[in-house]
């Protein structure tokens, strides 16, 4: 008799896999979505690598506001599916990385079981186990094998044969015992930091870069390009250590000018591998990215021009923007400015032109994005070694929109929409823009950088700025946000391996130039 919501849970000895997969779903049905995530729990442990059984999950942790959760479990889910052991695994390390140690554990051995030869897997669950105290976890029932879902028929023997099913359980529950008597990140304690030469300013133009570069994988050595200075650790040198990759971080083409010079200087020298190029950040410039992304398809780049306030008086504003045919609505901005500082919008020649900085500006024609709904959305896009990363949605009533004013914790719609894009941008900017990203990204030809969007009702996406400066930031774990986290450290991972295909392409560079 097939179980329902009015049943009686029983012992957890008494049902099989299906049979609590069955009742966890009469369970949503009934609208029961807690009890349906404790039914569906005890599903997963008994059909560990069983795709449908977190797809069932989604469901129930969404409704119960356990959405970073849920996403790990779409994810893992999808990860299953693929047999992709080492995205099982990311999911683990996440949570490891945030000390949900429980829930670390549990991916971490769906991993193992994908691909019990994946040595980051064995030394990050040896450490979540340590961390709960445990001697061994607790061994998951011997279900029959799942159509679609392999469980012991694709555990391996290192000899890269099948295993049986009882063998393969000891041998997972020695390995297991083993973990007590480890040292538990021996693998990573062997591995050599990687040396970055960091070129870097003492004014505002660089990248924030502190989550990109974790001490844990990298020693940073600080050049201060503007003022001679390089910063090891806390010692201070005159010379150029020994180092793996160069990472320029003087990202903003608007406040470069002073380091511009000992840049050129240092990229003609014999300087090994270089992420974001010094020549290449130089394109990035607003009035240059019309230039730039010339000829890629269905895209809208406004028309932007550079002024210069301080030799012109403020009513000659809308003189330019005539001769520059921008027209109005237009955008006022501070060159060199971000976060939407000292913006203006003229809406037309009658408004009266006070810009709030001297200095050069930037006029851009502006184009209304209000969606059908009466809110503006603003997308941001990561771009690692050329290819796109979703990083942020941002859903508000003001078309000056920022994801720090944006409120999305006031609506979980928005975080719901965000979450959408996160999960599959593709889908839900559809495939036209989704394409148009990858011809930016390739067309930015930068190792880092980032876009701000939005998407126009022709599907078309319309372009606010693109270049080196894009921040990146994991969300505090008691934060609402936290669900990002799971997205977010995909980019951090990517720029990671960047990291390490590049220093792979020479041996820690000696430059022959002995002063900074």
């Amino acid at each position: 008799m097939p179980a329902t919501a009015d049943s009686i849970i029983p012992p957890a000895a008494q049902f099989t896999g299906e049979e609590w997969l069955v009742l966890g779903r009469a369970l949503q049905r009934a609208g029961r979505h807690a009890d349906a995530v404790s039914a569906l729990q005890q599903a997963a442990s008994r059909l560990p690598l069983n795709a449908d059984v977190y797809l069932a999950l989604v469901v129930s942790l969404d409704a119960t506001g356990q959405k970073a959760d849920a996403a790990s479990a779409r994810i893992g889910a999808d990860a299953i599916g693929r047999r992709r052991a080492i995205d099982i695994f990311e999911i683990g390390r996440v949570y490891a990385k945030h000390r949900h140690w429980e829930a670390a554990a549990h991916w971490l051995e769906k991993a193992l079981l994908v691909d019990p030869r994946l040595g980051a897997a064995h030394i990050c669950l040896a450490w979540s186990l340590r961390q709960l105290g445990r001697q061994q976890p607790d061994p998951p029932a011997s279900p029959a094998p799942q159509p679609g879902a392999p469980d012991h028929e694709e555990r391996t023997a290192p000899s890269g044969q099948p295993a049986p099913p009882a063998q393969a359980d000891a041998r997972r529950r020695n390995l297991y015992l083993t973990y007590r008597r480890q040292p538990a990140f021996l693998a990573a304690k062997a591995m050599r930091r990687r040396t970055v030469l960091v070129l870097c300013s003492s004014e505002r133009a660089n990248l924030p870069f502190r989550h990109l570069l974790p001490p844990g994988l990298n020693r940073m050595v600080r050049w201060v390009m503007d003022l001679g200075t390089v910063g090891i650790a806390w010692g201070r040198s005159r010379r150029l250590p020994r180092y793996d990759v160069v990472f320029n971080v003087i990202a903003d083409a608007d406040r470069a000018a002073s380091c511009r010079e000992e840049q050129a200087r240092f990229m003609a020298t014999d300087h090994g591998p270089v992420l974001n190029p010094p020549d290449r950040i130089e394109h990035t410039r607003r009035e240059r990215t019309g230039a730039l992304l010339d000829g890629v398809e269905d895209i809208l780049v406004p028309a932007t021009m550079r002024w210069d306030r301080q030799s012109n008086p403020a009513p000659a504003i809308h003189a330019a923007l005539a001769v520059a045919g921008i027209g109005y609505p237009a955008i006022v901005r501070p060159a060199g400015e971000h976060g939407g500082e000292g913006v203006v919008l003229l809406s037309s020649p009658a408004d009266a032109t006070d810009p709030p900085a001297l200095g050069e500006m930037y006029l851009t024609r502006y184009h209304e994005y209000r969606s059908p709904d009466g809110h503006y959305r603003k997308y941001r896009v990561i771009f690692i070694d050329r290819e796109p990363y979703p990083y942020h949605l941002a859903i508000g009533s003001q078309w000056l929109l920022h994801y720090f004013s944006a409120d999305m914790l006031s609506a979980p719609w928005k975080l719901e929409e965000e979450r959408r894009f996160l999960d599959d941008p593709g889908q839900a900017l559809g495939a036209r823009a989704w394409a148009a990203l990858r011809a930016i990204g390739r067309r930015m030809d930068l190792d880092y950088c980032g876009i701000d969007f939005s998407l126009l009702s022709d599907g078309r996406v319309l372009v606010f700025e693109t270049n080196a400066t894009m921040l990146v930031h994991p969300e505090a774990e008691e934060d609402g946000l936290r669900f990002k986290n799971v997205y977010i450290d995909r980019i951090f991972d990517a720029f990671d391996a960047l990291l390490t295909r590049r220093a792979a392409e020479a041996n820690a560079w000696m430059p022959e130039r002995p002063n900074a």
